[in-house]
This record gives structure tokens, C-alpha cells and sequence, in this order.
């Protein structure tokens, strides 16, 4: 065999661990931005929400009466 087919190792290609790095750092907490004031109060928009709907509800019922005459 030539040399030329004969691979040959890298003068620096020791098999040793790599170093030891120190630990990557983690983020600190940070404080939460303040909350921002609800210009709308939630359990209002959702009690009117609620009877907007059973309102919608009740006239489509008054009319299915009145269509098949039971009123």
C-alpha cells in the first residue's frame, strides 16, 4: 500500500473531553409590568351579553309561536 491511500490522524486531534466551561448564567425574574385598569367591568359586559342573547332567544321563540299559531 502507498501512503497517499493510508489516512493519516490530525497532529492536534487528541481524544481527550472537551474543557470545562463555567455554567451559562439564567435570567433574573424581572418585575410583571402593572396591571392596566379594565375601562369596562367585566361581569356587567357579560351579564349584558347574557341578556342580549336570552332577549334575541325569546323574540325568535315569539315568532315560531306566532308562525305555527300557538299564540
Amino acid at each position: 500500500m502507498s501512503d497517499e491511500i493510508i489516512p493519516r490522524p490530525e497532529p492536534s486531534g487528541a481524544l481527550v473531553p472537551p474543557p470545562v466551561h463555567p455554567p451559562t448564567a439564567l435570567a433574573s425574574a424581572t418585575a410583571r409590568p402593572p396591571r392596566r385598569e379594565e375601562s369596562v367591568d367585566f361581569r356587567a359586559f357579560v351579564g349584558r351579553a347574557v341578556d342580549t342573547a336570552l332577549d334575541a332567544l325569546d323574540t325568535v321563540g315569539d315568532a315560531i309561536a306566532g308562525a305555527v299559531g300557538l299564540r
